[in-house]
């Protein structure tokens, strides 16, 4: 009877194992459950390689900062994350979906924020950036 119990649990325990190895995140590339360093390593691949990204999910958790470019009479929205010493932060702009007013429907400077939008690729002068367009915010606080 011992063993029978004994088979019977390791099966379970197989079929649990299964069933959780299939579940479908709503991400490709989940930078909020990764370490600092993992973090920084794959933000800056993002920047080198963004091809690689282009209409790729993204989530992210950091802080939210703002700049207002007088150039462009717009304000870039990105998530920052600092480095594991904390000496340097990379983060990614993103545009949240809709038609949100800011500074009304953002949080505020330095809050911690997670995003997830799709990584996308964009040409202002010569230059090329990367963001999150259609972009969500959660976990605010």
């Amino acid at each position: 009877m011992h063993a029978k119990l004994k088979n019977i649990l390791i099966c379970i325990f197989l079929l649990m194992a299964s069933s959780c190895a299939q579940v479908k995140s709503d991400v490709d590339v989940d930078l909020s459950r990764m370490s600092v360093t993992a973090i920084y390593s794959e933000v800056s691949n993002m920047i080198v390689t963004p091809q690689n990204y282009v209409g790729k999910t993204v989530r992210m958790r950091g802080a939210f900062r703002s700049y207002y470019s007088p150039d462009a009479d717009r304000v870039y929205c990105y998530c920052v994350i600092p480095d594991a010493t904390a000496c340097c932060e990379q983060g990614i702009e993103f545009v949240l979906a809709g038609d949100p007013v800011y500074p009304d429907d953002y949080p505020g400077e330095g809050e911690t924020i997670t995003v997830k939008g799709t990584f996308d690729v964009y040409q202002e002068g010569k230059i090329e950036y990367c963001n999150l367009i259609g972009a969500e915010l959660s976990g605010r606080n």
